[in-house]
């Protein structure tokens, strides 16, 4: 019985583990652009838009990596009209960002159309050796993909370049203080439209990873509302990349 239960919780935890991996990115890329002093608030619809794009090109060329560059190219699009709105046109970003919501959103349909529940490429399951073999963790956490790795991966890599490095630390005087950011020199205009930039890169491969590892190929609305609760996990998570992705799980 012990040891049916143990197989069932390892099971159970690595589901777990997987479903959340696109919240991962979503939710991290966001927390990048809030933390630079950005706003993204078309998520939901820049993940409908990614979610369809990455499907879109990974069925048209058979590479689910043409696919994730699509999908990360076509929110990173969204977030760079958001950037300029704010940055240099000086509109509000959350009536600019809810907006783009809506356009990303019938966009995603209109453009998905011809690819709704069509069958296409998935990411392709990647064990790593020995170890997935150790008792309950390998199962858990070592039995996925490359987009569950990279979610793992892209925590780390969160956390150190916040609390850890120069830039981490430059980018977020520019959120918090840019004026004292500008006196010492650190470019805020260009670091703005970077970080805006690559968070909303990172929510396109959060919509890629829905299409082609979770919720595998394209239907309208398919990943309708996911976006919304991104945008409260970052709040819920503090703005913290491991508080925000042990709120995604």
């Amino acid at each position: 019985v012990g040891l049916a239960i143990a197989g069932d919780l390892d099971v159970t935890t690595g589901t777990v583990i997987a479903g959340a991996a696109p919240l991962i990115y979503a939710t991290l890329g966001e927390t990048i652009t809030e933390k630079a002093g950005g706003v993204n608030l078309s998520l939901d619809g820049s993940l409908l838009l990614s979610a369809m794009a990455g499907f879109a090109g990974a069925y048209l060329t058979d590479s689910v990596l043409v696919g994730f560059l699509t999908a990360a190219a076509a929110s990173a699009l969204v977030a760079l009209i958001i950037a300029y709105a704010g940055i240099d046109l000086r509109l509000n970003q959350i009536a600019v960002g809810f907006v783009l919501f809506l356009l990303a959103s019938e966009l995603s349909a209109l453009l998905g159309g011809p690819f709704v529940r069509e069958p296409g490429p998935a990411v392709p399951k990647l064990a790593i050796p020995l170890l997935a073999d150790i008792p309950f963790f390998g199962k858990a956490f070592f039995q996925h993909n490359l987009s569950i790795y990279g979610s793992f991966v892209l925590i780390g890599v969160t956390y150190f370049l916040f609390y850890r490095t120069r830039p981490g630390l430059e980018m977020q005087a520019v959120g918090e203080r840019p004026e004292a950011a500008f006196a010492r020199g650190v470019p805020v205009r260009a670091m703005r439209y970077f970080y805006t930039v690559l968070g909303g890169a990172l929510v396109g491969i959060g919509g890629a990873a829905f299409s082609l590892d979770q919720k595998f190929g394209w239907s309208e609305g398919h990943v309708r509302n996911y976006g919304w609760i991104a945008l409260a996990v970052v709040i819920f998570g503090g703005w913290h990349p491991i508080r925000v992705a042990l709120g995604c799980y």
